[in-house]
């Protein structure tokens, strides 16, 4: 993951913000395993975004899916093609 993963300089971080941002930015380091980094890597790929942005909207999926199950709903896939649903349980 070479160059992806070095620091960016403080004038690299004011200026990937949004213009007009008053959003307060927390950096945090985040350790994963080679299967999850590459899992992240190729989600970033596939939708042309930064691993910082992956990682965000990540969390926010999972988020919803949480807050979700906490209100008692169920979070289901549905394949119309095989008239087949799954649902989703996280432990």
């Amino acid at each position: 993951m070479g160059s992806e993963t070095s620091t960016p300089t403080a004038a690299a971080r004011r200026k990937a913000r949004p213009k007009g941002s008053n959003e307060q930015i927390v950096r945090l380091n985040v350790n994963l395993n080679a299967e999850t980094a590459e899992a992240l890597k190729e989600i970033a790929e596939q939708r042309g975004i930064s691993f910082t942005e992956a990682v965000r909207r990540a969390i926010s999926v999972y988020k919803f899916i949480d807050d979700e199950t906490q209100e008692g709903h169920r979070i289901q896939t549905v394949d119309p093609e095989r008239n087949q649903v799954r649902e989703l349980v996280l432990m």
